[in-house]
């Protein structure tokens, strides 16, 4: 509805202040009943109000008019863009500030004003009322900010521990890390030593040569054996598992790599002998791009085929992985085969398939077992004998005198005379 402007909502959205306003009739609860007109003369605003008397007016510059009115000269402007605004009147100067309930004015407090529900007020009341709002808001406003300091607090705090507890979380990878950089430094020192015991020299070796010569530091040093006793193991396990890894060496070639490997690593003259990391990091290096992830993937499924990788297995790995170049990509948590392994340069992982010729060996005389020509599978027939057992009985040969039987843990008077007993021979 139009009349009294009932309906009609102001910028903030509340109703307007109720009025009458008509070309010549003026209606409100403040100003009463008024009867106006306008015109224009002589380029001044003259203004005859049945309340207000007579006006004349005219714009002297921006915001700023002039004005008299009943006889008395009036100054009007009001100045600023903001909520906040100067304001010069017939009472003199002051500043109002804006807000969604009315206008509080600064200076002269009692010519604020305040509308609720289009009902205007003026006044004393209306100035306590915009000072009751003023601190409403103030409080509010102090809440608001608390609250938004709080939450700076909170997510500062939050990131801060999240990025402690991520960083204390990364101190064992950080150290491990630098722990390896100090062990590759230390390797790196005497590598070029460790080059000069092998004769032939490594770097003649035949790319079967250095397969054979990764296998057996893996599998054989990797648990602490010997390479004799790394290629016993192989040939074992080549007879004995359905689903043993492939090789491609025959036993003579596996024990010519052995016995220049045992060698390296016995001290000749008074010369340092070579530790396994220090073999393993001169293996990586002379192996080509190419055959170096073949190699250490068969080497590595041997090692898993053979057991539970042991923490120096994992050691000669990783240090394999980083004198190659290779960089290790983590499988699914149920499979169990060997580590995914990829060479920066895009270089295949699969290993391809290899044959392996190991000849079994049995002997069986007059219904006795030979100890030192019996077959793996016919050592186990013995009492007390297991695989482990039988791994070690293969390990002792040539076996001289039972009681040498003895040394493998286990075996002790009373069960060395009851495979005597079963009929063994020598």
């Amino acid at each position: 509805m139009a009349f009294f402007n009932l309906g009609k909502k102001d910028t903030y959205g509340k109703q307007r202040r109720i009025e009458h306003r008509a070309k010549n009739l003026r209606i409100s609860r403040t100003g009463g009943v008024a009867l106006r007109t306008q015109a224009k003369v002589a380029g001044l605003t003259v203004t005859a109000n049945t309340k207000h008397g007579l006006r004349m007016s005219s714009r002297l510059a921006k915001d700023t008019q002039v004005a008299l009115q009943n006889g008395r000269f009036v100054l009007r402007g009001r100045y600023g863009r903001g909520p906040t605004r100067l304001n010069l009147s017939k009472s003199g100067v002051s500043v109002s500030t804006r807000n969604p309930l009315g206008t509080f004015n600064w200076m002269k407090p009692n010519r604020s004003s305040v509308k609720i529900a289009g009902i205007q007020l003026r006044g004393k009341k209306a100035a306590n009322i915009q000072l009751f709002y003023m601190l409403f808001m103030l409080i509010a406003l102090g809440l608001q900010l608390c609250g938004q300091v709080l939450n700076f607090i909170l997510r500062g705090t939050g990131n801060l521990l999240a990025g402690l507890l991520s960083w204390v979380g990364s101190l064992p990878l950080l150290f491990n890390a630098a722990l390896e950089q100090r062990r590759n430094r230390k390797i790196k020192s005497y590598l070029s030593r460790t080059e000069q015991l092998f004769h032939p020299a490594i770097s003649q070796w035949t790319p079967s040569e250095l397969r054979a010569a990764l296998l057996l530091v893996l599998s054989g040093w990797g648990r602490g054996l010997t390479a004799q006793e790394a290629v016993v193991r192989l040939e074992l396990h080549a007879q004995t598992l359905k689903s043993a890894p492939a090789l491609d060496f025959t036993v003579e070639e596996l024990n010519e790599v052995a016995q220049r490997l045992e060698s390296v690593r016995t001290k000749h003259e008074g010369q340092v002998s070579a530790e396994p990391q220090a073999i393993t990091a001169l293996l990586a290096q002379t192996f080509t791009e190419e055959d170096s992830v073949e190699a250490l993937l068969n080497a590595d499924d041997w090692v898993v085929a053979l057991g539970e990788r042991t923490v120096l297995q994992e050691q000669l790995v990783q240090i394999f992985a980083d004198f190659a170049q290779l960089r290790f990509h983590t499988t699914e948590a149920n499979e169990q085969s060997s580590p995914d392994l990829a060479h920066k340069p895009n270089i295949a992982t699969s290993a391809q398939p290899m044959q392996h010729s190991f000849a079994k060996h049995s002997s069986v005389q007059n219904g006795l077992i030979n100890l030192n020509t019996a077959s793996f599978e016919q050592l186990q027939t013995l009492p007390h004998i297991g695989f482990d057992r039988a791994l070690d009985i293969l390990t002792l040969r040539p076996i001289t005198d039972l009681s040498q039987l003895t040394a493998i843990k286990g075996i002790g008077p009373a069960r060395l005379a009851d495979i005597k007993q079963a009929g063994v021979v020598l």
